[in-house]
This record gives structure tokens, sequence and C-alpha cells, in this order.
């Protein structure tokens, strides 16, 4: 007894193949969906971000009024990292910073669809903590003698020319916030590393952040974080607001040039790798 033949150029069985060879001609990918999701990730960047702000701003606002010096507003922020980044580090990574986040992504240990979500998560964060400075310090009469609730928080506010604590102009205030950021990044990117020693990252990352800030204060009040500027800035009056472009561009660049030296001459197992499970060429 025959057995009945197979034809793969027959018209009936065109279809299928077509269908099969155009499915499987495209990659397969598997990626890890073991730790959080994106929405307890975002979750996790506006709190620490606002932890950050909250406890940094927080010692700049209140320095001139009790005649703190700078090294308490160093430490303000210093501190603000390492307890955000103790907190959220193993849900989020503990970026608390759009300069961050750009960097580490650009530097291929990141991917790109979750940029803008960490962002917003970030800018949230931060504009609830300086929402929380005005709030209060609105409810205290005794503050008035020093300005309206606008006027106190352009205390801590960034700034350059006019707005500079030391009238540093919009020139050397932005290569100041390259510089720091550039270095700020290239820390995270080095304490996060494979091969670095676990466990020291929150406190090697949140003590640079405190002293990058505090050479950063004469020239700009110290940024070093887009999202730390424009929580405080909106709240600070439209001068604040008009100079924000500069605590957005300078931060980014500096992230962006340490990002992409780190993925050209980074180690290499430092990358996030996605797995082609089957590739099929229908050639």
């Amino acid at each position: 007894m025959s057995q009945p033949s197979f034809d793969p150029a027959s018209e009936s069985d065109e279809p299928d193949v077509v269908e099969f060879t155009e499915e499987m001609s495209e990659e397969v990918w598997a990626e890890d969906t073991s730790g959080p999701g994106l929405v307890p990730r975002m979750l996790a960047e506006l709190a620490g971000t606002f932890i950050l702000v909250f406890m940094g701003v927080g010692a700049a606002l209140f320095s001139g009024v009790l005649g703190w010096d700078g090294i308490n507003v160093a430490f303000g922020f210093a501190l603000g990292v390492i307890i955000a980044a103790l907190i959220f580090g193993g849900i989020s990574g503990a970026h608390l910073n759009p300069a961050v986040t750009v960097g580490v992504w650009l530097a291929g240990r990141f991917p790109g669809r979750d940029v803008a979500p960490y962002v917003l998560a970030q800018l949230v964060g931060a504009t609830t903590a300086g929402g929380v400075f005005y709030l209060l310090r609105s409810t205290n009469e005794l503050y008035d003698q020093l300005g309206t609730a606008s006027e106190f928080m352009a205390t801590a506010a960034n700034g350059y020319a006019d707005y500079s604590p030391t009238q540093f102009d919009w020139l050397a205030g932005g290569i100041v916030e390259v510089i720091i950021a550039a270095l700020l990044v290239a820390v995270v990117l080095s304490m996060t590393s494979a091969r670095a020693v676990p466990g020291f990252a929150p406190f090697g990352i949140g003590l640079t952040v405190g002293f990058l800030v505090l050479i950063a204060i004469p020239f700009t009040n110290g940024a070093l974080n887009p999202a730390r500027a424009t929580g405080i800035a909106l709240f600070s009056g439209t001068e604040h607001i008009q100079q924000l472009w500069l605590f957005w561009l300078a931060p980014l660049i500096g992230a962006a040039i340490t990002g992409l030296l780190f993925r050209a001459f980074g180690p290499e197992e430092d990358l996030v790798t996605v797995e082609v499970i089957e590739t099929i060429d229908s050639q």
C-alpha cells in the first residue's frame, strides 16, 4: 500500500508554509521577568527621589535660618541617597536622578523603554518634596519676615548669573554641572559593576553625591539632578523656571559622555544581554 505523498509546493499547503516561515524568521527573545514590575519600580523611584530631595533640599533650605554651613547641606544629600538606596536599591536600582537613568541606559545596563517612566517617577517624587516644603513654610508666620514662600524656596533653587550663590554665569555653571554629573555616573557604573565589591554602592554613591553638591554650591547651588532642580524651581518663581534648561542639559551631557565611554570600554559582562532563543532565516 502506497504512502500518501506530501508536496511542499502544492497550492493547498503554501499559505501554512509561508506563515510558518514568516513567524520563525523573526527573532524570538527571552527576558528575565522574575524581578519587580515597572509600576513597583516607578513607585520606588518616586519614593526614593522624594527622600533624597526632602533631606538634601531640606538641609539647604534651613541652612541659612539655622546657621549651618555647606557641609551640612552636603551631608543631607549624601545621607538622603544612602537611605533611599538602602531601601529601594533592590527594587528599582535607586537611580533617583534622570541623569543617572540616562547614563546607565547609554552604558547598556538599562532598557531604553523604561527611561521615560523612571524620569517621570523621579520628577513626581522631587516635586512632591518641594510641594511639602512650600506648604509647611506657608503655615509659619515667623518666616514671613524672611520673604514669601516662593522666596524661601528660591534659597535652595538652582540658578546661574544673578541666581548663582556667587554670580557665576551660565557657562561656568554648565561646565561644573557637566563634570559633576559625569563623575557621578562614573561612580554609579563602577560601584554597580559585576566586578565591584558588593554592599558598598549606597555608601560610595551617597558620599559622592554629597561632595559633588558641595563643590557645585558656589556655582549653581548644586543641581547635579534635573529632577531635584525641577521639583524646587516650580515653587521658586518664574526666574528659576526659565533657567531650568541648563540643569537638564548639562547633567544629561555629562551622563551621556560617561555612559557611552563605559559602553565602549567597560566590562562586557555589565551589558544587559537578551538571549536569542532561535532565529530561522527564511533565505
